[in-house]
Order: structure tokens, then C-alpha cells, then sequence
């Protein structure tokens, strides 16, 4: 994420949301280490067992299948219409996360199912020049 422009910065728009290893992508959530379940967003009470004891940081999957998904066509000023917006379940976890889409030709229609993989990529420059990115996920290539 240091692809900015010399003397600016490149910012995640949610700070902690995920991080680099290497080359890939991953979510950070959480993770209940009383009954093993995830969540993204994080959370500081576990859902399924109640409990706030043992929650802790968890790096997710970066991979899933596309639950599904529809085309934005009237948005606010920081982002730029039309474009596709969705949910992926991601994996291991089978969660499903609320995720921008891209590299879909002509807003393509993609079915249920479909391998999706995270990226990191541009949202937006701020007002000050730095590159605001994002996670979002993308059909998986066929090779």
C-alpha cells in the first residue's frame, strides 16, 4: 500500500479494517475463544455464545463466494455511480461481509456462487493528496 505519490500518503479508509502480508490481503475481525466464531465487523460481545470475555483480533479469510449483488446508481459525492456493491462469503469463517466489487467488465452479471478474492485498491484522493484505499472483492480469474 505505498504505491502514493512522492511526499504523500496511502490511507485505509477504515484503519484496522485489514492488512498487507506480503502481496495478499486480509480482513481483521474478531474471533470468540469461547466458541471459535468469527465476525466482520468487529465486535467486543460474541453474538451466538453472549459472552465479552475472549474476543480477540482475528485475520480472515481473503476468499469466497459471492452471496449477491446489485449496481449502485445514485450515491454520495465520494464515490462515483454506477457501480456494484455486495456481499461475499468469505472462508473459511462463512461470514458475510458488505463489500464494494470491482474488475467487472460493463457491470457484468455474475451469479451466486462465484469465486471472489479480496483486493486493495483506490477509493479516492483526500483533500490533502493522499490515496484513501479500500478492500473490495473480485470474480476470481479462469485460467
Amino acid at each position: 500500500m505505498d504505491n502514493a505519490p512522492q511526499g504523500k500518503q496511502v490511507i485505509p479508509v477504515i484503519r484496522g479494517a485489514f492488512e498487507m502480508e506480503g502481496e495478499e490481503p486480509h480482513l481483521i475481525g474478531t474471533r470468540c475463544s469461547k466458541c471459535g466464531k468469527a465476525f466482520f465487523p468487529p465486535r467486543s460481545v460474541c453474538s451466538y455464545c453472549l459472552t465479552d470475555e475472549g474476543i480477540e483480533p482475528a485475520r480472515l479469510g481473503n476468499r469466497g463466494k459471492l452471496y449477491a449483488y446489485t449496481v449502485i446508481n445514485v450515491a454520495s459525492r465520494e464515490f462515483n455511480p454506477p457501480y456494484p456493491f455486495g456481499f461475499v462469503i468469505i472462508e473459511p469463517e462463512m461470514i458475510r461481509i458488505p463489500t464494494l466489487l470491482t474488475e467487472m467488465p460493463d457491470q457484468e452479471i455474475l451469479e451466486a456462487g462465484t469465486e471472489m478474492e479480496m483486493v486493495v485498491t483506490k477509493l479516492r484522493d483526500d483533500k490533502e493528496g493522499n490515496e484513501i484505499v479500500t478492500y473490495k472483492f473480485r470474480p476470481v480469474a479462469n485460467d
